[in-house]
């Protein structure tokens, strides 16, 4: 059975970019991965799952890391992509990331990426413009350190997607915009959605994220096949762990 807590390697920081790699060939019809959170259980008929297994909160100068709030069932020969999320403290003034913070979100990105079965590790951090520049070294870093058989994700808020300023840089292999809790601009930013991320840099058009509640009910629309990779996020009020059953048989249906 697979260890899905953070385990104990250790990573070495280093310095210097390397160039993305290019996506690995997506297969017909694209892949829909659950997105699943530290409280959650998986949806069982999910073939590919993304899995938070460390939670790390930015504070002063350092961090503070927990692993799973919940146990994960055998993966069973599913596709599994570990997870780092990263946030900021309640009322803080976000700034740069400080090398203690580079080096600890790094080496937990490493330490989580020896638990992947799907051959791709994913950082999901909501970086602020103030660390714009420090996020750009952290992904650096990151990559660098992982072997080339291992690819890096990582998570954007959809805005970013329209910035050079903020793509360009990333050193990542895939890069994943997050089409809910759009604010005020929803419709705006769906229509992007809509449209395959026609509007967006072309390397945020690869993989994109979802979530049930933030669409009509019933079965996804068919335009966002468009989309090589859909991570779907379940955010359904409250601790609830359970993804709604229409929305899981027809995202995954029996084989």
């Amino acid at each position: 059975m697979v260890c899905w807590a953070v385990c104990s390697a250790a990573a070495a920081a280093a310095s210097g970019a390397e160039p993305p790699r290019a996506a690995p060939q997506r297969p017909a019809g694209g892949e829909d991965i659950a997105w699943v959170w530290d409280h959650q259980a998986p949806p069982l008929r999910a073939r590919a799952w993304a899995v938070t297994v460390t939670q790390l909160q930015l504070q002063g100068e350092g961090l503070h890391a927990r692993a799973r709030l919940r146990r994960l069932p055998p993966p069973e020969g599913r596709a599994v992509t570990p997870v780092v999320h990263v946030e900021q403290a309640p009322r803080a003034t976000p700034g740069p990331l400080t090398p203690a913070q580079l080096s600890g979100i790094a080496r937990r990105v490493h330490d989580a990426a020896a638990t992947s079965t799907s051959g791709w590790v994913q950082l999901d951090f909501e970086a602020r413009p103030s660390q714009r520049d420090s996020y750009h070294a952290l992904v650096r870093q990151i990559r660098q350190d992982l072997p080339p058989r291992l690819r890096l994700s990582v998570t954007l808020l959809a805005w970013q997607c329209r910035s050079t300023a903020w793509i360009a840089p990333l050193a990542a292999d895939e890069l994943v915009p997050m089409f809910f809790r759009l604010g005020a601009q929803r419709e705006a930013w769906m229509a992007m959605a809509r449209d395959g991320g026609a509007r967006l840099q072309p390397r945020c058009r690869a993989a994109a994220g979802f979530a049930p509640d933030a669409l009509a009910p019933g079965q996804p629309p068919s335009w966002q096949r468009q989309w090589p990779r859909r991570y779907w996020f379940n955010l359904r009020p409250g601790r609830a762990t359970a993804w709604d059953p229409d929305l899981e048989s027809s995202l995954w249906p029996s084989p």
